[in-house]
């Protein structure tokens, strides 16, 4: 499996074209962005939580060591009755109990709600990559699909959040 090539975004050689880019490259919360464009019709489904291996990408990322355990949450979000994104979010496990954010009681409850509601959040920059399809739940698997990650830090812990943008989604 080829793994991500995650690129700035102004730096990416053949990135997507608009109006997937511009969500792509949007900064504010994609939470909100996605309420509106679903009419406030706007669900988080809780896929997996628990703790892992951090893939490459993601210990490269978290200047971790490969195969350090981290904890991950995967979810997919919902807009209009259908899965529109799916989200992976990657924190280590050795400074999650240091950090403000109570990441494991999220449940169904928005992570872009709780990062972008936290005056001490600060976002690093944001990557963009087609996403393996592997990587993909099973039943939503499907080549060529746009991912954006970016780093999320309250000075403690380090977050890796990454969004992966399902077929059909955005709408033009």
């Amino acid at each position: 499996m080829t793994l991500p090539d995650w690129y700035v975004t102004p730096l990416h050689p053949s990135p997507p074209a608009n109006p997937l880019l511009d969500w792509l490259c949007d900064q504010h919360s994609l939470t909100a962005r996605l309420e509106a464009a679903g009419n406030c019709d706007f669900a988080v489904e809780v896929l997996h939580q628990g703790v892992e291996e951090a893939r490459t990408d993601e210990a490269a990322a978290l200047d971790l060591s490969n195969m350090e355990p981290v904890w991950v949450r995967e979810v997919l979000l919902h807009t209009r009755g259908a899965a529109r994104v799916f989200a992976r979010s990657v924190a280590p496990l050795r400074l999650l109990e240091k950090s403000s954010l109570d990441l494991q009681q999220l449940g169904t409850r928005s992570l872009g709600e709780l990062l972008f509601g936290t005056p001490n959040i600060s976002r690093g920059s944001l990557e963009i990559s087609l996403y393996p399809a592997a990587w993909l739940p099973a039943d939503l698997r499907q080549e060529s699909c746009w991912a954006r990650r970016s780093l999320f830090s309250d000075g403690k812990l380090h977050l890796l959040v990454c969004e992966v943008f399902l077929p059909g989604w955005p709408p033009a």
